[in-house]
């Protein structure tokens, strides 16, 4: 077996963790020939380019850079990045957040979670909400909820219904997914 340098074997170590490979479970559409754990991103608008995200966790009230994470440009590796600075501020300073700012890559609900249940941290975080509509489709809004019925309507004034056939032995409301389909 060929001895590799210590170099090579903590890169090809790093391409396992949370921030790198390990970020996404999709398959990039490119990866570089010289640097595989460069991301593929058009991120400025522009030309598309093979890059990296630095994550920066900031002591507000001191102006002071505490934490830095490189990972992958995408939201997920950055997310876990986050993740990562924070459980290092933790152990290596003795800092506990109270409160954690950052833009809305941060705010899926796993993430607002862990901040919250997981590390006592008031998130100041837009939440990556799509409720609204831009796609001719109707937006979350123009459904009305009546609380009494457990029922929704439809923006023409139909009930939505869960199930459109009367079975001998109903299959479950919630999915596997725990969602609760409807249907006009």
């Amino acid at each position: 077996m060929a001895q590799t340098r210590r170099s090579v074997r903590e890169y090809l170590d790093t391409l396992d963790e949370a921030a790198w490979g390990a970020a996404s479970e999709s398959t990039p559409k490119l990866i570089s020939r010289s640097d595989p754990a460069a991301q593929w991103t058009g991120a400025l608008k522009g030309h598309a380019f093979f890059a990296y995200a630095t994550n920066y966790l900031i002591d507000l009230d001191h102006a002071v850079i505490v934490d830095v994470e490189a990972s992958r440009a995408i939201r997920q590796a950055e997310v876990g990045a986050a993740r990562t600075r924070v459980g290092r501020t933790q152990d290596r300073f003795a800092l506990w957040p109270a409160r954690l700012a950052a833009d809305s890559a941060y705010g899926s609900a796993e993430h607002l979670a862990w901040l919250v249940h997981e590390r006592g941290i008031e998130p100041h975080i837009p939440v990556f909400g799509k409720s609204e509509r831009s796609d001719s489709t109707f937006s979350r809004s123009a459904f009305t909820y009546d609380p009494a019925a457990d029922a929704y309507t439809c923006p023409a004034g139909k009930p939505l219904r869960q199930r459109r056939k009367v079975y001998r032995t109903p299959p479950p409301l919630v999915d596997a997914d725990g969602m609760r389909r409807v249907r006009p």
